[in-house]
C-alpha cells in the first residue's frame, strides 16, 4: 500500500478553494472592499515568489473573528458542497480511483475547517489544512501553529506517517501544481505535476517527472 499525498487547489480540484472563499464570505456580508484591496496585494506576492503564508493566513481569519464553531461550520458544510461540485472533474474522480486501496492524504494550505468538509466530500479520511485557534467554542481570529504551506506539509506528513507506524520503505505519491509543494514533491517517490506553473514545469521537465494535462 503506498502512501498519496494530494494538494487541493488546481490539483485535485480543477479551481482555487479559497478564492472561492473569499467571494463565498463577500456574498454572506462578512468583508467589503478593502478586504479585497488587501487580497490584491497577496495574490500579486503569490505570483512574484514572495508570499507570506503567515500573513495570508490571519488576514483570511480575520472576518471570522468573535464566531461560534457552529456558525462557521454553517458556512463551510455549504461551501464545500458549491465547491466540489463546481471544482470536480473526471481527473478528480480518476487519481482517487487509482489510489483508492492506497492510504490518501490531502495536504492543503487552506484553512482546515474547509478542507475537511471538502476532503468528507471526496471521501477521504485524513486531511491537513492551516489550523485556526479556537478558544472556549469561540474563532480567536489567530492561527492554531503555523501555515500547513509548503515545508510544513511535509513536516506534518512525516510526523503523521511515525504516529501512524507507516514504514519509510512504503512507496510514496504526491501530486501538485504549485513550485510552493516542490518540498512535498521532493518528499515523494513518484512525484506528479498536474497543470504546473512556469517555475515547476521547469524543474519537472529538467527531472522528468510525470506531468498531467487536464485538457488532454
Amino acid at each position: 500500500m503506498a502512501l498519496v499525498l494530494f494538494d487541493l487547489d488546481n490539483t485535485l480540484l480543477t479551481g482555487d478553494s479559497v478564492e472561492a472563499w473569499t467571494e463565498y464570505i463577500k456574498e454572506q456580508g462578512l468583508v467589503g472592499k478593502e478586504f479585497f484591496t488587501k487580497k490584491i496585494q497577496f495574490d500579486k506576492d503569490y505570483r512574484l515568489g514572495r508570499f507570506d503564508s503567515l500573513a495570508y493566513s490571519i488576514f483570511l481569519l480575520e472576518p471570522l473573528a468573535g464566531k461560534k464553531m457552529q456558525e462557521v461550520d454553517n458556512l463551510a458544510k455549504p461551501f464545500a458542497l458549491k465547491v466540489v461540485e463546481k471544482f470536480s472533474d473526471s481527473l478528480t474522480q480518476r487519481l482517487i480511483q487509482d489510489h483508492y486501496s492506497d492510504e490518501c492524504l490531502l495536504v492543503s494550505a487552506t484553512l482546515s475547517f474547509i478542507v475537511r468538509e471538502i476532503s468528507s466530500l471526496l471521501g477521504l479520511k485524513t486531511f491537513f489544512g492551516t489550523d485556526a485557534e479556537v478558544k472556549d467554542g469561540v474563532y480567536t481570529g489567530a492561527l492554531k501553529g503555523i501555515p500547513n504551506f509548503s515545508e510544513e506539509k511535509v513536516r506534518r506528513v512525516r510526523e503523521w506517517t511515525l504516529l501512524k507506524g507507516i514504514s519509510a520503505e512504503d512507496k510514496v505519491y504526491a501530486y501538485s501544481d504549485s513550485i510552493y509543494d516542490l518540498p512535498m514533491l521532493e518528499f515523494a517517490d513518484y512525484p506528479i505535476v498536474v497543470d504546473p506553473d512556469d517555475k515547476l514545469k521547469k524543474i519537472s521537465e529538467e527531472r522528468g517527472w510525470k506531468m498531467i494535462d487536464r485538457t488532454t
